[in-house]
């Protein structure tokens, strides 16, 4: 394994290649994307910070997803009072956009990966989204086996559950895709203010690096500002057009056209 990955070298937190000394040194076959101005390996912190930010998005993502979906789904169902509730304070977070709301936080106090998804996911799936979901229950609500389903005496959760969770599906995939996409924007832009505890993202990285662009004594870091730049643009752009191809194959009226 030492041949393969040196800890004292490519770490990505504490790495330091005494050999390339000063740095930071440009891409090369020992570093394939060069070090930055502590000498550390631009590559490993890049791969070291994927799981960060993926994993920031998944637990917002699933959180806002299964938020937004159940608040749907029960505010569409049960109508009269609980809609007023659920629905009065869905517009109630609307008014609160999540971005705003993580600054404001992120100035106050420094939050981990985990904590900023629980509350990006929280904002998030009680604002817009749970609206959408409340008019996709809706459609589903006047559908003749939603009747049927009561007639025969099914209970409300298992309406909820055997016939508006499954047609849920087009509205959970698209809104989990988007909400991953948003979760690495927001996490790169705090990170970005050094409001965040992250010991290593994309946007931690992109932070670092140009606090140091201008003061290094040798060179310019273009090499090492870039990639997490052009991590964070691939990744919400693969995210966004799967979003919009999940739509386009679940969404029975795009699929019509």
């Amino acid at each position: 394994m030492a041949t393969v990955w040196d800890r004292v070298t490519y770490h990505p937190l504490v790495g330091f290649d005494y050999e390339g000394i000063p740095h930071p040194n440009l891409p090369s076959w020992k570093h394939l994307l060069g070090t930055d101005a502590l000498g550390r390996d631009v590559l490993s912190q890049l791969m070291f910070a994927t799981r960060t930010s993926f994993g920031l998005g998944l637990v917002a993502a699933t959180i806002a997803t299964t938020l937004a979906t159940l608040i749907g789904m029960i505010s569409a169902h049960y109508g009269g009072a609980i809609d007023t509730l659920l629905m009065g304070m869905s517009d109630a977070f609307v008014l609160m956009p999540p971005p705003i709301v993580l600054l404001v936080i992120g100035l106050l106090v420094d939050m981990n990966w985990l904590a900023m998804g629980l509350v990006f996911g929280i904002f998030a799936g009680l604002g817009s989204p749970a609206i959408i979901a409340k008019s996709y229950g809706q459609s589903i609500k006047v559908k003749p086996y939603i009747e049927a389903a009561r007639i025969a005496g099914g209970s409300n959760w298992y309406i909820i559950r055997v016939h508006y969770l499954p047609n849920m599906i087009s509205f959970i995939l698209v809104n989990f895709m988007f909400i991953v996409t948003q979760s690495v924007l927001i996490e790169a832009l705090l990170s970005f203010f050094g409001r965040t505890q992250m010991r290593m993202s994309w946007g931690t990285m992109v932070w670092f690096m140009q606090y140091t662009f201008r003061i290094s004594p040798f060179r310019d870091q273009w090499h090492a500002i870039i990639p997490p730049a052009l991590a964070i643009m691939l990744f919400c752009g693969a995210f966004y057009m799967v979003g919009r191809a999940l739509d386009e194959v679940v969404n029975p009226r795009l699929r019509k056209r």
